[in-house]
């Protein structure tokens, strides 16, 4: 078994970004451990705009289902006689009114075409208020009116860690950040729920992010930790990552990844055998350090 949670350390810790960028690419991951600056692969179209109101936006969202009561008054009555539908309608109607509709006009007064994405913007937040009002819903079964919201969803940040077991008896602990948990009581598991504006580049260090998201989250919860991913450009999407899939990904991938970052950390201007490319091409097109990384590793030319 590759994994443990005794805490030997014999390195600083790594970030769970950190292993997502060198799943992406070694060297990007190299020169932003040494010499820091940007490590996102944004699409040429990237919008910081709809990026920020898309978070933004999402976080309020979860915010005001449990804070309002007007809202948690929908959820009161025989669980039996609550209707998805009309309570998810009546959510939209308040978050519209209270929240989307005065960002709209503040984001369209100082840019007109942001409307459009922002419409989708709007549309994926239609799906989540209706997908969070399903889950309240079927936990009513198992939990009184009173505090089934809450219960439901748990906000705020909450700091995760683990201490994976190595090569050569050796540890590297992995740290991070959760947000957003939507908690299912019948089937006694969380999920964690990302937002992003674009579909994922990459998505298989996409899939390791959230896998590694909901291990380091399940260690310290105890209970089974699914992932969602939701996203509005270039078209709504909506992703579900199940906790048996997840954890497969981390036992299988990530401690021999771990073992190779530090391997790469070693490697001193220079030497021979620095940190490899990228074996996903694309990503240099949109690679945030690209003349960096052309100049310090000296690789004009040299990819076959």
């Amino acid at each position: 078994m590759p994994i443990s949670n005794k805490p030997q350390l014999q390195s600083p810790p790594f970030s769970i970004n950190d292993v997502k960028v060198a799943f992406n690419c070694p060297r990007l991951f190299y020169l932003k451990q040494r010499f820091g600056g940007d490590r996102l692969f944004l699409p040429k179209d990237y919008i910081q705009e709809i990026d920020n109101a898309f978070v933004d936006l999402a976080n309020q969202l979860m915010n005001i289902i449990r804070q309002e009561s007007r809202i948690q008054v929908l959820f009161t009555g025989q669980f039996e006689e609550l209707v998805v539908e009309a309570i998810a309608n009546q959510i939209q109607q308040l978050f519209y009114e209270l929240i989307f509709f005065p960002y709209l006009q503040t984001i369209i007064t100082k840019d007109a075409t942001l409307a459009t994405a922002l419409y989708q913007v709007w549309q994926v937040l239609t799906q989540l208020i209706f997908n969070i009002s399903e889950i309240i819903v079927k936990n009513r079964r198992y939990c009184h009116e009173s505090v089934v919201v809450r219960r439901t969803l748990i906000t705020g940040e909450i700091p995760v860690d683990y201490t994976f077991k190595i090569l050569d008896a050796k540890t590297q602990k992995l740290t991070g950040k959760v947000n957003n948990l939507i908690f299912d009581f019948e089937s006694r598991r969380l999920c964690v729920v990302h937002y992003q504006t674009y579909e994922t580049v990459e998505v298989s260090s996409q899939l390791i992010e959230v896998a590694l998201y909901s291990f380091l989250l399940k260690q310290k919860k105890k209970v089974p930790v699914d992932a969602v991913v939701y996203w509005v450009l270039p078209e709504l999407g909506e992703y579900h990552y199940s906790w048996e899939k997840l954890e497969n990904v981390v036992e299988g991938l990530v401690p021999g990844k771990l073992e190779e970052m530090r391997e790469w950390l070693r490697w001193e201007e220079f030497q021979p055998n620095p940190p490899p490319q990228t074996e996903k091409e694309y990503l240099c097109d949109i690679c945030p350090q690209r003349e960096k990384c052309q100049s310090f590793f000296d690789i004009a030319g040299n990819r076959e």
